[in-house]
């Protein structure tokens, strides 16, 4: 079977590692072309006759004119996050399959959310500018949270909130409340959380960490109320997208310095450089770094390349995208 790879050279150098192409090219033969840009012309001819595709940031949506060139293609694994860029029509009418590598990213981004509650509970901010102004801490001590019998609130169980779950299995915690309304009551009883109400949640979490796609359904779904009632004290993580909170009563609240904040992710990004959260002594910002960014963006090509493993020899494919529920996912 043909395996065409549908990404700009520079993209394919910081996804696939010589090793993984290598274990491609065990299975299939692997098309590639050194093309800059990506774009529907050269897509139809480099994926011309293949069975399987693999694409990534810098692919193109791939319509009829694309497929028409691959009339045998069966799988697409997206080496990338979400799949709303690649997919057409086409694909339901041909019984095309995609796969994305969103489980890998969200490894990253939850890793990076645990190291952001622990940070920012210690207060790390206020206790570094501390020192490097010639003192050894702050009187906010005082005011540090720590992990041990902390009550965490995780807002979306995908992959993200999934393993941030796994990761906090490690701390002596209260307790794990989740809301997600399409997480089954025994898959969190699997999971070892408990299905709390976002209210419930807000109220009652000393962490919450917003793990949520950004969909026409959670757009502004972190609403001024919600903010409001988050305890004094309290650690907020924001690093799924901007547009699920609402910024401006966000930066208001976090402007009473009640709370601390993590905040990766902005509605547009960049920020425009006056934003109010970008300076305030409670708020760490960074610029939507969370997921995948050197060496983890090469665990998207693993996750891409074994999918087409898997499907060359017929085994279930791990992370299968259903594209009736595209518009529940990021």
């Amino acid at each position: 079977m043909k395996c065409a790879i549908l990404v700009p050279s520079q993209t394919r150098a910081r996804v696939f590692d010589d090793t993984t192409l290598a274990e491609l090219a065990g299975k299939t033969e692997v098309v590639i072309r050194p093309v800059e840009k990506i774009t529907p012309e050269n897509a139809a001819e480099i994926i011309a006759g293949a069975g399987a595709a693999i694409t990534s940031w810098g692919s193109v949506r791939l319509e009829k004119p694309i497929l028409d060139a691959a009339p045998d293609l069966k799988i697409v694994a997206h080496a990338a996050g979400s799949v709303k860029g690649i997919v057409s029509d086409e694909f339901v009418r041909r019984g095309i399959r995609i796969t994305s590598a969103a489980a890998a990213l969200g490894v990253g981004v939850a890793e990076y959310t645990l190291g952001a509650m622990l940070m920012l509970g210690k207060r790390f901010k206020e206790q570094m500018r501390s020192v490097e102004s010639g003192g050894w801490g702050s009187p906010a001590a005082a005011r540090m949270l720590e992990m041990f019998r902390a009550k965490v609130g995780i807002v979306g169980a995908g992959f993200v909130g999934r393993n941030l779950i796994r990761l906090l299995k490690n701390f002596e915690l209260e307790s794990i409340s989740v809301y997600d309304p399409y997480l089954a009551p025994d898959k969190a009883a699997e999971l070892g959380v408990r299905k709390a109400s976002l209210e419930d949640l807000f109220a009652g979490s000393d962490y919450i960490c917003i793990c949520a796609p950004s969909t026409a359904e959670t757009r502004g779904m972190i609403s001024r109320k919600l903010i409001a009632s988050i305890r004094d004290d309290a650690v907020f993580v924001n690093a799924a997208r901007g547009a699920i909170v609402d910024e401006a009563a966000l930066a208001d609240e976090l402007k009473t310095g009640r709370f601390l904040a993590l905040i990766d992710v902005t509605e547009p990004e960049p920020p425009r450089p006056d934003h109010p959260l970008r300076n305030l002594p409670n708020v760490i910002m960074t610029p939507h770094m969370a997921g995948a960014v050197t060496r983890n963006v090469k665990r998207n090509g693993l996750f891409a390349v074994r999918e087409i493993i898997s499907f060359v020899d017929g085994k279930p494919l791990n992370f299968p995208v259903d594209l009736s529920s595209l518009d529940k996912i990021a």
